[in-house]
């Protein structure tokens, strides 16, 4: 799947493919993944016959430009990246569907445009704070063990071996990415302005299914689509196509009349 690039408002570059016809569908990946991944577990493929599915690298990732300072991935930036990607592809609107960290910003975006037609969300509670106690306590950890490769990397001590490394494995883009998440705004229950889907698996370590049961009845009031996976982790929310696919493409196909072909 060779990449084509969109140039954001800040210049960066994003990579994306292009596959299939039907309504525009924006996938995004989750971190430590690329837009690759989507068409290696089999999603494009079942995908392509009905949506025009456009599988996007996030900013730092894939074939996308590799940033490492923490202001390159201000969440305005972020969500800009995908309406630049969006733009390039004609699609006025279109629907998302968002793994992980995909879905983080899949919900940002929605809370900002109504270009977003309908929102799937993998794997990461719908509302409230982006970094809450769990994540947060991640990514002290994360960073407490890799700012100084980070560092080492940015002031350009590290020998080449050491360099093609540390880029292949995007510590230093994760250890920006990461912190940068703490600024992005909380997402109140109002703000997200599409029909939306969550889909959690209820072994997940993010705890998104617990999130999901404790507001149950919120959820519903708001008219959100909750399906809870039994025995899956936060990586099997993406991994076990059998069981998440159905439950996803259902909810796109009922809301394609969001986005015009």
């Amino acid at each position: 799947m060779a990449a084509t690039f969109a140039s954001s408002m800040d210049g960066t570059r994003i990579a994306y493919d292009v596959t299939g016809s039907g309504p525009a569908l924006v996938l995004l990946h989750g971190a430590g993944k690329t837009r690759r991944d989507w068409h290696k577990t089999g999603y494009v493929e079942r995908l392509k016959d009905d949506f025009t599915v456009i599988t996007v690298d996030i900013r730092g990732t894939g074939e996308s430009d590799v940033l490492t300072d923490l202001s390159d991935y201000a969440v305005d930036k972020v969500c800009a990246d995908v309406v630049a990607v969006a733009d390039a592809c004609g699609a006025e609107r279109f629907l998302l569907w968002g793994y992980s960290l995909g879905g983080h910003i899949g919900k940002q975006l929605a809370a900002r445009t109504d270009r977003v037609g309908a929102l799937a969300v993998i794997g990461v509670p719908l509302w409230g704070p982006i970094v809450d106690e769990v994540f947060g306590e991640f990514i002290t950890s994360f960073v407490t063990k890799w700012q100084p490769v980070a560092d080492e990397y940015k002031v350009g001590k590290t020998t080449e071996t050491a360099k093609k490394s540390t880029i292949k494995g995007r510590i230093p883009v994760w250890v920006a990415f990461f912190q940068a998440m703490r600024d992005w705004p909380a997402i109140d229950p109002t703000a997200i302005r599409c029909p939306c889907m969550l889909v959690a698996g209820a072994k997940g370590e993010t705890g998104a299914a617990t999130w999901a049961e404790s507001n149950r009845a919120a959820l519903d009031a708001a008219g959100v689509q909750v399906e809870l996976l039994e025995g899956l982790n936060h990586v099997q929310e993406f991994s076990q196509i059998d069981r998440v696919f159905p439950v996803a493409r259902e909810f796109l196909t009922r809301h394609c009349y969001e986005v015009p072909v």
